[in-house]
């Protein structure tokens, strides 16, 4: 039962550790921050890997002291277990690594709208840029014929 306790607790701060992550990675969409962005993803991945390795050391653990199989989900495991202390500590547990999950979503839900926004900024400005009729910001006669012979391109030749 304490190897559960401790899987939990571990798994408990990774789930800090990753909210803390999703922290500055809107920070860094904020600021467009490239390189934050890239150093905040590889931390990311090894808490990813972290947390994954303790799962598995709570999965073994619910396997050592259940009797049924691990399909099952945690909740009835716990319901399964006779009342106690332990039990009480398992479930509050549980219920605070459902409130941090439920925060990372969260938090993970906003920074994807702002990762969205700033790629459709990024092709807006993209399209502007490269858009076929480019403004004539010079002088045009009266007439609005063009005797420029670069009028239907735009800031960047886009077939060289």
């Amino acid at each position: 039962m304490n190897a559960m306790v401790t899987a939990l607790e571990k798994l408990i701060g990774i789930q800090q550790q990753l909210i803390t992550c999703a922290d500055d990675k809107k920070a860094a969409l904020i600021e467009r921050s490239v390189d934050g962005l890239n150093a905040i993803t590889k931390e990311e991945k090894k808490l990813v890997k972290q947390l994954e390795q303790t799962e598995a050391e709570r999965m073994a653990a619910m396997e050592g002291v259940s009797q049924e199989p691990a399909a099952t989900n945690f909740q009835s495991f716990l319901d399964g277990l006779p009342g106690g202390q332990e039990k009480q500590k398992l479930q509050l547990q549980l219920t605070t690594l459902q409130e941090l999950t439920a925060e990372l979503q969260e938090k993970n839900r906003i920074n994807d709208r702002l990762l969205k926004d700033s790629m459709s900024f990024v092709q807006h400005m993209i399209d502007q840029i490269t858009k076929s009729q480019q403004q004539n910001f010079n002088y045009q006669s009266p007439t609005g014929q063009q005797n420029s012979q670069t009028g239907n391109r735009g800031f960047f030749d886009t077939k060289a």
